[in-house]
């Protein structure tokens, strides 16, 4: 599987599910088309019926999953690397708990209708994930000892009980309206399913997808031990500090737009492992392409064959990633 070919294959394999689940989610929802009709709308034709259902409702939405997919399976890869364990996750290291927290708080004290909140809540949100994972971090590393995997976890997961027990106490002070949006978040429902959203957020992204990828090679050295990365002259400690900033980054805006979603990274970033070598030039896009995968399609499941059920696509990836992440520990453990 090492050979140049083989990797090859692995990428185009990805990548062509990846649009045929796409088109085939176009086309699945209440009003069901046909392919053509899909096809159709994607070349520029179409009713005014089929232009608005797709342009308006459907294409925002899977953009948001390909985005928030592709940004949470990106993320993984880079906490894996940062912990030395295929545990972990932005769920499991607490940033979704540290983000949800401060969007919560915002929620509780700004307008959520107001465009200016809108525009900054992501860059909050990055900010209060990023302090959750230094405090996991600090909490669970001892000077002068290399990282210990497994207490990273423990110090992850009871921070994000913590943080999760403090949002239940700020929502019993929240007002109807805001506490419903609040409970959409929390549950996973995608809530940045407009094109407002999307020009907002959309571009970060990307940025924050280039500048990962420019870190491919220090965090190629990063994923040795200690001792060889400092005598291949990294700078441990502000690499540390830029994959913080970049996971935490991407999880939160994903976060602003997809709602509290939990597993992707970890289920993309081990599969991806399972696979491809441990080099990040070709970890990260099947990893961005298997989260953007995962998250198409537990969308389009609660979209097509759930309907009326108002059960939130966060559930079906946790119905999806749980029993896996259970599988991984008693592997670890084994």
């Amino acid at each position: 599987m090492r050979n140049k070919n083989s990797l090859l294959l692995v990428l185009g394999s990805l990548s062509l599910l990846t649009l045929l689940v796409f088109i085939l989610s176009l086309s699945l929802g209440d009003q069901q088309f046909n392919l053509s009709d899909t096809v159709r709308y994607l070349l520029g034709s179409g009713d005014s019926s089929l232009q608005f259902i797709m342009g308006e409702i459907r294409l925002p939405r899977l953009l948001v999953c390909l985005l928030a997919g592709a940004s949470l399976g990106m993320s993984g890869v880079l906490l894996q690397t940062f912990s030395r364990n295929p545990l972990a996750d932005s769920g499991t290291l607490g940033i979704n708990a540290g983000a949800g927290v401060v969007i919560t708080l915002a929620i509780s004290q700004l307008e959520v209708t107001d465009p200016l909140y809108i525009r900054y809540l992501p860059f909050v949100a990055m900010l209060g994930g990023m302090l959750t994972v230094a405090v996991t971090y600090l909490i669970s590393h001892q000077k002068g000892q290399a990282i210990r995997p497994v207490k990273i976890i423990i110090s992850g997961v009871t921070l994000s009980a913590i943080l999760s027990s403090s949002m239940i106490a700020i929502t019993g002070r929240v007002n109807q309206n805001k506490l419903t949006y609040v409970v959409s978040w929390l549950a996973g429902k995608i809530t940045g399913n407009n094109w407002e959203s999307l020009a907002i957020a959309g571009p970060v992204l990307l940025l924050l997808w280039f500048l990962t990828y420019q870190r491919a090679y220090q965090l190629n050295i990063l994923s040795l031990n200690d001792e060889t990365a400092l005598g291949l002259g990294l700078h441990l400690k502000r690499e540390r500090l830029l994959l913080l900033l970049l996971a935490s980054a991407l999880v939160a805006f994903s976060l602003s737009l997809a709602g509290n979603i939990a597993f992707i990274g970890m289920l993309a970033s081990h599969i991806s492992k399972r696979f491809l070598p441990n080099d990040h030039r070709l970890l990260f896009p099947a990893a961005m392409l298997l989260g953007a995968l995962i998250m198409t399609i537990a969308d389009t499941i609660t979209r097509a064959f759930l309907i009326g059920t108002a059960i939130p696509t966060g559930i079906i990836i946790s119905i999806i990633g749980a029993p896996y992440f259970l599988y991984l520990l008693w592997q670890t453990q084994k």
